[in-house]
């Protein structure tokens, strides 16, 4: 692929030097480790387990990684853009609950790729759920729910329409852009379309060595209709197509250094998501709020001639009321949700295979207001899983069906208006996820097979006070888990991610950690420390799971320079050596420091203007994320020393 990039690179660092005198380093948002404390970002409202639009503009995510690594309990593996796995306590993506919109992202597409695509640029939220701490919430340990911005987040009171224009470059090695046109069509009636395009050449990793295998482009197409029936009701249709091909490895998540040394060929590999729902919402106060929708969601990854297909159509709905009741005060929470599944491989336009799952789960759980200080959360939740799995090279199959109650149990107490201690109980459940769509290998089903289930239990304390010890506010959280995983199916040498031989369970797994925030601000300083810490083992074997992160720290410090209108932030991530053992084989993860700078000019002269510079992996080191695949030969490291540059205008 020839390079596509329209700029030089090495041209960078004398833009940068023009410009440092009028940018700044954007500061890091206080967060407090109360998870009910909101606080004010650029005027955006946040809690400490969200990110909201001015936090990822600020770290020009391109990669889910630039966006989620340093936050406690979670990381992302994957150095390519089309291997972006999200890992939660060391369990991978395949067991956790992940949307974009309420749309699942619950697909196994090639277990040497990923199975997300998502477009940080667009993104209004993220909600991360560290941890499966309540009925709500489906997954073996917890999840990830991404919000995409509509016209009525852009637009200010009174106007009738607007445009922003983004653009983005890195040394290392990429360039991109975006336009977004957004507006009041009616009085009750708004629309939003959106473009980006990201072109890509290989980046060098921190020993200056090229990562082959990376030339490429993403793109990515939104189109949303807002209607607001009524003061009370709203719905909202939207569109979304994201795309990226390029001359990639077939084995993209082994690196480049693997597939150099087995005189592997780049392919042209195509891999796209199109997701289309239909969403209502109602606003009654405390009477009832709800959200409800109904989507398809297709995924199709090509290469070599053979399609992998998955394609999702669903439903999700979740409510929330306040009632007095029993002179108790409650907070309902219920709902349900589901999707239709079916996995195909097309091999020559011909389909060679296809899998079928069928998943629902209906829940409700209320928080009791026992006293103004203690609150109890009881909870339900029925789940339904059914696969319909067949295998040409062995002529067996697997037809069956598993439904199951799990409870829920948690509790919150306010000790002062400082401290406060809380602790959960939550049942797990998983249903068998389908094989993987673009490889048909011969499988044997064991007629016995397992959903998996287990429980996660937690215990947390946090402290919070303002104008203490000089600061103007100090906080500090410790929550320590342990969860158990019961009939546990591995996602890779066996069961669902690479079907050789016998989809079967493989034993019980017990993970042990915990995840502690330290926080606080002065005046126009900001800091948050995190050290989150899991623990995998499996209580026969004695092994871990293949992607235990094991120990991680990260530290974000901020300042603000008002009269400048700069703003600055350094970003310090660590990851501690990981010795393990998975399917008998040993591995051992180096252990890592990777450093990062920003700033960002937001000139009060000129408010529809935002300017942001910064330098990720500063000292250009050599790694690989923990949560990536690895073994004594693979090593999928990440890009070395890259200066990123951005811009919008908003019209």
């Amino acid at each position: 692929m020839i390079n596509m990039l329209p700029f030089n690179k090495k041209s960078l660092p004398l833009i940068v030097s023009t410009l440092c005198a009028s940018m700044s380093f954007a500061s890091l948002a206080e967060q407090t480790p109360n998870t009910s404390e909101t606080i004010e970002v650029w005027g955006t409202t946040i809690t400490n387990n969200s990110l909201l639009q001015d936090d990822i503009e600020r770290k020009q995510a391109n990669h889910l990684s630039d966006l989620l690594r340093d936050q406690a309990g979670i990381d992302v593996g994957g150095s390519h853009s089309i291997v972006q796995g999200i890992n939660i306590r060391g369990v991978d993506d395949l067991d956790l609950n992940i949307t974009v919109d309420g749309i699942s992202q619950n697909n196994n597409m090639f277990h040497h790729s990923g199975n997300l695509l998502i477009n940080a640029d667009i993104l209004k939220a993220v909600d991360i759920k560290v941890g499966t701490n309540s009925v709500l919430t489906g997954g073996l340990s917890g999840g990830v729910a991404f919000e995409t911005k509509d016209a009525k987040d852009l637009l200010e009171p009174g106007q009738g329409f607007g445009a922003r224009l983004y653009t983005n470059l890195g040394t290392n090695d990429y360039a991109g852009g975006s336009a977004a046109l957004y507006g009041q069509l009616t009085d009750n009636v708004d629309a939003l379309a959106y473009y980006t395009s990201t072109d890509r050449n290989n980046f060098e990793n921190g020993n200056g060595k090229e990562v082959t295998g990376n030339e490429g482009r993403t793109i990515d197409g939104i189109f949303k209709l807002g209607w607001d029936v009524n003061e009370s009701n709203r719905l909202v249709f939207s569109y979304d197509r994201y795309n990226d091909e390029g001359d990639y490895y077939v084995k993209t998540n082994f690196g480049a250094g693997f597939a150099e040394d087995s005189n592997a060929k780049t392919e042209d590999i195509d891999y796209t998501r199109t997701s289309t729902s239909l969403a209502y919402e109602l606003n009654k106060g405390d009477a009832i709020t709800l959200r409800a929708s109904v989507y398809r969601n297709e995924l199709s990854y090509i290469a070599l001639g053979t399609e992998g297909n998955s394609e999702h159509t669903g439903y999700t709905a979740l409510a929330t009321s306040k009632i007095a009741l029993a002179g108790f005060n409650h907070t309902l929470r219920y709902g349900g949700e589901g999707y239709e599944q079916v996995s195909k491989r097309i091999a020559n336009h011909v389909q060679t295979n296809k899998d079928t799952a069928d998943s629902h789960a209906i829940y409700i759980e209320d928080e009791i207001a026992l006293t103004e200080q203690l609150f109890v959360t009881p909870g339900v939740r029925y789940n339904y899983f059914k696969v319909d799995m067949y295998s040409a090279g062995t002529n067996d199959s697997l037809n069956k069906s598993w439904n199951e109650l799990t409870f829920g149990l948690a509790a919150k107490y306010l000790v002062n208006d400082n401290w406060s201690i809380s602790a959960s109980s939550t049942e797990l459940f998983q249903g068998p996820g389908l094989r993987e769509s673009y490889v048909d290998y011969s499988t044997n089903f064991d007629k016995n097979l397992k959903a998996e289930t287990g429980v996660n239990n937690a215990i947390g304390f946090a402290f919070k006070e303002r104008n203490v010890l000089g600061l103007d506010s100090l906080g500090f959280s410790l929550n320590v888990f342990k969860t158990r995983i019961e009939d546990y199916i591995d996602n890779w040498a066996i069961g669902k991610g690479r079907p050789i031989g016998t989809y079967a369970n493989s034993g019980d797994y017990d993970i042990d950690g915990f995840e502690s925030t330290f926080s606080l601000r002065k005046a126009l300083f900001s800091a948050r420390l995190s050290y989150s810490k899991s623990d995998s083992e499996q209580l026969e074997t004695h092994e871990q799971l293949r992607y235990e992160v094991g120990d991680s720290i990260s530290l974000n410090l901020g300042y603000e320079v008002p009269q400048y209108d700069l703003k600055f932030n350094w970003t310090s991530l660590i990851n501690r050596t990981d010795d393990s053992v998975s399917s008998g084989a040993d591995i051992h993860k180096v252990g890592y420091q990777v450093h990062n700078i920003s700033m960002q000019w937001l000139p009060s002269q000129l408010e529809a203007l935002s300017m942001t510079l910064g330098i990720e992996n500063i000292f250009d080191k050599t790694y690989y994320s923990h949560a990536s695949y690895s073994s004594d030969t693979v090593q999928d490291y990440e890009a070395g020393r890259n200066v990123k540059l951005s811009a919008s205008y908003v019209f």
